[in-house]
């Protein structure tokens, strides 16, 4: 179950995902701290804390803080599913049970969401990002891999 109602992805990104060319690439820390952590932070209000973000002084990456860990992501060339990937990797680092993901919400809408890790195979992701969870291929009980 998604964890409110996430954030609307401006438009440019969606045409970016499912063109498959989304990358950051002009003022990438900018774009990551405006597009993403902020509106992130604001959802995951009432769960964890998403906070002290900051675009580092070279304007190529972020630096923020989960749940008291903190985080540091180069964005300049980077593809939105490592984004993803990274921000999903923080979270399990500070052992919470939700991850994020960008999921089609309605024709020509991206969402970001927080789904808990127990349900976030049951979502489609936006194609070009990675699922929050992938599901070991072969195994027989169906786990899921800890990011």
């Amino acid at each position: 179950m998604t964890m409110g109602g996430g954030f609307v992805l401006e438009s440019e990104w969606y045409w970016r995902i499912f063109e498959g060319d989304a990358r950051f690439d002009d003022a990438p820390g900018q774009s990551a701290a405006h597009d993403f952590l902020w509106p992130l932070a604001g959802a995951a209000k009432g769960q964890f804390v998403l906070d002290a973000i900051a675009v580092d002084p070279d304007g190529d990456g972020v630096r923020f803080r989960i749940a008291d860990r903190p985080v540091a992501i180069r964005c300049r060339g980077l593809r939105i599913d490592r984004f993803v990937a990274s921000i999903n990797d923080a979270l399990a680092a500070a052992e919470l049970d939700l991850r994020f993901a960008i999921v089609e919400s309605r024709r020509y809408e991206l969402r970001g969401v927080l789904v808990h890790k127990a349900e976030a195979a049951r979502y489609r992701s936006a194609r070009g990002t990675p699922p929050p969870e992938r599901i070991i291929p072969d195994d027989p009980l169906g786990r899921s891999r800890d990011r």
